[in-house]
């Protein structure tokens, strides 16, 4: 699970440096007053479709983490009804 999370970390490291190489380039040009508004826009989109992936990589984080978080839970909850039977007997 350690790779799984260190690959999203990668990933997500990657989007968002895309994501900023993406607003340096809209800043630049609209800075410049430059007269492509369809350049403009596309980059926009594509800052848009980034921003929505980064998303969809937190949200996956975080279910990760907690399935890993229940299974501890229950680990811990199983470990301590194990107990209560061993000293039962």
């Amino acid at each position: 699970m350690a790779t799984a999370t260190m690959k999203d970390a990668r990933i997500t490291a990657r989007v968002m440096a895309q994501h900023r190489h993406l607003d340096t380039q809209i800043e630049n040009l609209e800075r410049k007053n430059f007269h492509n508004r369809e350049l403009i826009i596309d980059l926009k989109k594509q800052k848009l479709k980034i921003k929505d992936r980064l998303a969809t990589i937190s949200l996956r984080e975080e279910r990760q983490s907690k399935k890993e978080l229940e299974s501890r839970y229950k680990n811990i909850q199983l470990d301590l009804f194990n107990q209560q039977e061993d000293n039962d007997w």
